[in-house]
């Protein structure tokens, strides 16, 4: 069991609780969990009432995570946001280091202690990727690092992995129900959208969305304005069609664990 002022660890459980009349607001704690499960279930509690559980998927790489170590940190922030995030690794005293081939890191999904304020959840949903604090503008997240999202409907988590389409210069276009995401260089259409541009024009985007591909999977187009979806129920997750103007802002692409980014030059 590892324990600080506020945060408690037991099993593959995490404890938040109140901070003492003249204790912190913030705190940070960093343990090691034994992983029992193939792909086991991180649970997290605020004053002992289950507020989120993440559920560790695994990469096709590295499938059953039973007998390896989650290198884990919480954080609660002055705000009372809980950041928490790991490594998954093999050694209970050591993992990779973000320069090697195997690490793999993991980010949850950031979310505000009730006590603090429970209206801050309802105002971020349908948001997107730095809303929500899945990835920091001004810091690049590494394709090694994955996040697990909670989606805002059915309270399930689910895992994404992710390009900086800005980087690659390259535009990308969510398939109608999230299982495909193809990427498409600025150089194939003449007045492509790039990342970042303030001014986006719906004719030149109807335009370049008519000469796209169908998905290959399932149902539907290619559309600028797709909302990332929820895979579990299809609700929106990041919701492009009721927040149109953080489209051009949201720079990362990105996809379920294990699913491959498509690009043009496949179809």
């Amino acid at each position: 069991m590892f324990t600080t002022t506020r945060i408690k660890i037991k099993g593959n459980d995490v404890y938040i609780n109140k901070p003492a009349l003249f204790g912190k607001k913030t705190d940070e704690h960093f343990g090691v969990i034994s992983l029992e499960q193939a792909v086991p279930t991180i649970r997290v509690f605020e004053n002992n009432q289950l507020r989120k559980a993440f559920r560790l998927e695994t990469l096709a790489t590295n499938p059953n995570l039973r007998g390896q170590y989650f290198h884990i940190s919480v954080r609660i922030q002055e705000n009372g946001a809980v950041m928490i995030d790991g490594v998954i690794s093999k050694y209970p005293d050591k993992h990779a280091n973000l320069q090697d081939d195997d690490f793999e890191g993991i980010r949850f999904q950031p979310f505000f202690l009730n006590s603090i304020d429970p209206t801050i959840a309802q105002r971020l949903i349908g948001n997107g990727v730095f809303a929500k604090g899945l990835h920091y503008a001004g810091l690049v997240t590494p394709t090694s690092v994955r996040v697990i999202c909670v989606c805002d409907k059915c309270n399930k988590s689910f895992t994404v992995q992710h390009v900086h389409a800005g980087f690659s210069e390259c535009q990308y276009f969510y398939s109608d129900d999230s299982q495909q995401t193809l990427l498409v260089s600025y150089g194939k259409f003449d007045n492509m959208p790039q990342q970042l541009q303030e001014a986006v024009d719906d004719h030149i985007i109807a335009a370049i969305e008519s000469q796209l591909p169908e998905p290959t999977t399932g149902k539907g187009s290619y559309r600028y304005y797709n909302s990332f979806c929820c895979p579990h129920c299809l609700s929106p997750y990041i919701d492009f069609q009721k927040n149109k103007h953080i489209r051009p802002s949201e720079y990362y692409a990105l996809t379920y664990i294990n699913h491959k980014f498509y690009s043009f030059k496949e179809h």
